[in-house]
């Protein structure tokens, strides 16, 4: 089915509904079932139609309901989203976090990590925590792009739980890990630029 007689086969509600979609993809580009299930399934029901829709966008969507989740995403790095330093070391620690839990566990639950996990894995990497205020900052990026979920209210203790969606793997593919794991290595000798912008282009915030 093409976009066009999909969107004549809609009714009037689930063309909204379509309407709605798209624009909440391109604005935030992960999505998780567990999250939005309505959406999720509409996505589903109707995948063909809007894979070509985004793909004449310029966009790539990708529907993995193997981990149940969403990924619309482009090769046209103007699009992204530019990180800066903390966010990017944030994005990176997280992530290997996330690869490095997963591995013993069922598709069907999330990997499981705190406050005080993501900063011994800073001090792994001989970095820097970052402040409170800058680590509500963080959860709440991550939050909004469905990538984790505070199971505790206090983010700041140590104590915080979180569970990472497995939208993770959209953030950096897993082969990359081993390389970004050493350029995280290197971050606390490097300045901000250089090294930053090359690991930028890995992380793809839309």
């Amino acid at each position: 089915m093409n976009v066009l007689t999909m969107l004549h086969e809609l009714s009037e509600n689930d063309r909204e509904k379509v309407r709605a979609l798209a624009n909440r993809l391109i604005a935030t580009n992960f999505l998780v079932k567990e999250k939005e299930r309505e959406t999720y399934m509409l996505i589903r029901r109707y995948r063909q139609s809007l894979e070509q829709f985004f793909h004449f966008l310029g966009w790539e969507l990708v529907v993995d309901e193997r981990h149940e989740c969403v990924f619309l995403h482009t090769r046209d790095q103007a699009l992204r989203r530019r990180l800066n330093r903390e966010q990017s070391i944030w994005m990176l620690v997280l992530r290997l976090i996330y690869q490095e839990k997963r591995q013993s566990l069922s598709l069907s639950e999330y990997p499981m990590t705190t406050t005080y996990e993501i900063r011994s894995k800073y001090e792994t990497f001989r970095l820097p925590f970052i402040q409170r205020t800058k680590l509500e900052e963080m959860v709440r990026l991550c939050t909004r792009y469905q990538l984790l979920e505070a199971i505790d209210s206090d983010v700041r203790s140590d104590d915080c739980r979180y569970r990472l969606f497995h939208t993770w793997q959209y953030v950096i593919q897993a082969e990359e890990l081993t390389v970004l794991r050493e350029k995280v290595a290197r971050y606390v000798t490097e300045t901000e630029g250089g090294l930053l912008d090359e690991v930028v282009e890995e992380t793809e915030i839309d």
